[in-house]
C-alpha cells in the first residue's frame, strides 16, 4: 500500500534512538523527508545519518532541548528552513522521571510539565498555521499507557501525560476541517532504555531481581512477547499518512494486549 508519504516532510521529537527513531526511520522509508530532533546534537546528527543512508531519503539532525520554550521555537523555524515546510509533527520525549504519588515533587512536576504538555504544544501551534493554509496536515503524540490507566511508581507520568489527550480531543475537533488530523499513539512494552531503566526502579521498589520484574512484564502480554520497533514505526506511519485521513481525536494503541479495557 502507497502510504502516499513521498514529498511530505515530518518532523519527529526525540527521535535519535527507540520509538521516536523507529518512526522516523520509517517515515523515510516512506519517502518523507525527516527531520530528527532530540536534545543532543552529534546522537541526531547520526541518527539522521543512518536514517538517510538506509532509506535514501532526506534526513537531517537539529537538536533542541524540549524543557526550553525558547528552543521549540527555533527547532520550528529550523526545520522549516531545512525542509520547506512541516507537514507532519510527531511529539515525543523522555519519559517523566519516576516516583510514587505520595512522595511526588512538586517543583519538578512543574519542570515535568514544560516537557510533556507546554513546550509541545508549543511547537504545535508554532506549525500549526502552515498545516491549515495549506489544508493538509499530520500531529501524532507519542504517549504511554498512564494516558489510559495509571501505572505503579509513574506519578508524573499518570498525572501529566492525560493533559495531552484532552487537548488532542479538542484541538482535533478544531481542525478537522482544515485537513489536519490530530492523534495519540500508546506504545505498551516496547524494549528500549526506559523499559529497562523503569523495570530495574520497580525491581528495587518491589524487592524483586530485574529478571524477576522482566518477566512479570512479559507476562502480563497476553502476546507473551514485547512489540518490535519496526511494528510500532510502521503504525505511526500509517496514522500520519494519506490513507489515514479520516482518523482525527483518537487514542490508538500498539500494546500487545496489555492493556485491560476495550476503550
Amino acid at each position: 500500500m502507497d502510504l502516499g508519504l513521498k514529498g511530505r516532510r515530518a518532523l519527529v521529537l526525540a527521535a535519535s534512538k527507540g520509538l521516536g527513531f523507529a518512526v522516523a526511520h520509517a517515515l523515510a522509508g516512506e519517502g518523507a523527508a525527516v527531520a530528527v530532533s532530540s536534545s543532543h546534537a552529534g546522537r541526531c546528527g547520526q541518527a539522521a545519518e543512518r536514517i538517510a543512508r538506509e532509506t535514501g531519503a532526506t534526513a537531517v539532525g537539529i537538536a533542541a532541548d524540549l524543557f526550553e520554550p525558547a528552543e521549540v521555537e527555533r527547532l520550528a523555524a529550523r526545520t522549516r528552513e531545512a525542509l520547506g515546510g512541516i507537514d507532519i509533527l510527531v511529539v515525543n520525549h523522555a519519559g517523566p522521571a519516576l516516583g510514587l504519588a505520595a512522595e511526588i515533587d512538586v517543583d519538578a512536576l512543574a519542570r515535568q510539565f514544560r516537557m510533556v504538555v507546554a513546550n509541545p504544544i508549543r511547537l504545535i501551534r508554532a506549525v500549526l498555521p502552515g498545516m491549515r493554509a495549506r489544508r493538509w496536515g499530520r500531529i501524532l503524540t507519542l504517549g504511554g499507557v498512564s494516558m489510559i490507566q495509571a501505572l505503579p511508581n509513574k506519578a508524573m507520568d499518570n498525572t501529566l501525560r492525560p493533559a495531552m489527550v484532552g487537548f488532542t480531543k479538542a484541538l482535533a475537533n478544531e481542525v478537522a476541517r482544515d485537513g489536519v488530523t490530530v492523534n495519540v499513539l500508546i506504545p505498551g512494552t516496547f524494549y528500549t532504555e526506559r523499559v529497562q531503566s523503569s523495570t530495574e526502579a520497580n525491581a528495587r521498589l518491589f524487592g524483586m531481581t530485574v529478571e524477576e520484574a522482566m518477566r512479570e512484564r512479559i507476562a502480563n502480554i497476553p502476546m507473551g512477547r514485547f512489540g518490535t520497533l519496526e511494528e510500532f514505526g510502521a503504525l505511526a506511519a500509517f496514522l500520519v499518512s494519506e490513507r489515514a485521513a479520516y482518523l482525527t481525536g483518537s487514542v490508538w494503541r500498539t500494546d500487545g494486549g496489555a492493556i485491560r479495557s476495550i476503550v
